[in-house]
């Protein structure tokens, strides 16, 4: 025992010193421990949905997180496909639920956007594209969310209006929600319609 004293001694002295010399950095501020709001805050990360339309190859509704790169969200799809446009601003910040349309290269520049780009950009209650009509009778909420000024409540009222009363029979029905006035119909006619109809 006494044989292997000065070792005992020698590594409970350096255990000391390595523990003094981290809480003197702590003091001084030299390593950065994150307090509890920190913590919170990182774990929990706001996420958006992005309808990815066009020229790419899996198409649909996507749900990334707030502050993502339009590219991470192209990677997320599968890539774009061979008839893309060229002019993508690949960093685009993706900040909000928004759906985003791909062009084909045969019509780069045909529509009026913002910086003559590949990729048309809908927000809020702007025109929405759509390759098909929305079925009233048939569509999810997310699928409902993605009409001009259509939001999740609002969306979540057209089901339980939909569930209470059976299915729409023209798309005039749609102002029996309620919420949906003739203003809000004007902004949503053009994209909708209901099982059965043209």
């Amino acid at each position: 025992m006494k044989k292997y004293t000065p070792v005992i001694i020698i590594t409970v002295c350096f255990v000391f010193l390595i523990i003094f010399l981290i809480v003197r950095n702590i003091n001084r501020g030299f390593v950065d421990i994150p307090d509890e709001h920190e913590l919170s805050t990182a774990s929990t990360k706001e996420t958006i949905k992005i309808c990815l339309k066009g020229e790419i190859n899996n198409p649909g509704i996507y749900e990334v997180e707030k502050g993502s790169i339009l590219t991470d969200l192209i990677d997320k799809a599968g890539g774009l496909t061979e008839d893309a446009g060229q002019d993508i601003n690949m960093v685009m910040v993706l900040d909000k639920n928004m759906t985003v349309y791909i062009r084909p290269k045969s019509r780069a520049g045909g529509i009026d956007i913002s910086d003559n780009s590949d990729v048309i950009i809908q927000k809020d209650d702007e025109k929405v594209l759509f390759e098909n009509k929305i079925d009233i009778n048939t569509s999810s909420e997310e699928t409902l969310c993605l009409l001009p000024g259509i939001g999740s409540k609002t969306a979540q009222a057209i089901i339980a209006y939909r569930i209470k009363n059976g299915n729409f029979k023209v798309i005039e029905d749609i102002m029996k929600v309620p919420g949906i006035k003739n203003a809000k119909f004007e902004k949503i006619k053009e994209y909708i319609t209901v099982s059965g109809e043209d």
